[in-house]
């Protein structure tokens, strides 16, 4: 199975392809650029870079293209803005999507209407500018969907974000090499 890892913000930064890399797994990077980024200073530092280079609807098109290209079976993971491009993908038909797991989504806040069609887990953080207990609230009840939500902060995957938490990134990161949805 492939494994489709699709980038925050930050996108293919040498120390998030590092993470990766360290997985262990072959993978195949999907970020929302068209080329190599800038070192970012902050978060929102990135989050304006992200949004002067097309947002989340061109990263959602980008991404759905990579997925349309597909012809073996994908493990799809997602990180924040990455993950809602996951989210505004899995409702396309046809594609090879044999799960998803996507990390701290919070725009999927602005697209609770969408069904997916592919198994999905979403692992929400805890967030200080909406409320993730009514996001999860909209989502209850949809076919092929868990979520949860975890004591870290948004970004704890990323080495690059305030939020990193290197404890609990190595748990998903070790879930994730284990083949994270096979129990679903």
């Amino acid at each position: 199975m492939q494994l489709v890892i699709v980038t925050d913000i930050f996108g293919a930064q040498p120390e998030v392809l590092l993470q990766f890399d360290q997985s262990g797994l072959d993978y195949l990077c999907v970020q929302p650029y068209d080329h190599q980024p800038l070192s970012f200073s902050d978060d929102h530092e990135a989050y304006q870079y992200f949004l002067a280079h097309g947002g989340l609807e061109a990263y959602s098109k980008k991404l759905g293209e990579v997925l349309k290209a597909q012809t073996e079976p994908v493990f799809l993971v997602g990180f924040s803005a990455g993950a809602a491009a996951c989210w505004a993908n899995l409702v396309l038909e046809h594609l090879t999507i044999e799960h998803c797991v996507g990390f701290y989504g919070g725009q999927i806040r602005q697209m609770t209407h969408l069904q997916p069609l592919y198994l999905t887990e979403l692992i929400f953080a805890e967030e200080t500018h909406f409320s993730v207990s009514e996001l999860m609230d909209a989502l209850t009840g949809k076919t092929n969907l868990q979520q949860s939500l975890v004591p870290y902060s948004h970004g704890f995957m990323n080495l690059l974000s305030k939020g990193y938490h290197a404890e609990a990134a190595a748990v998903y990161w070790d879930k994730i090499k284990a083949g994270y949805l096979s129990s679903l």
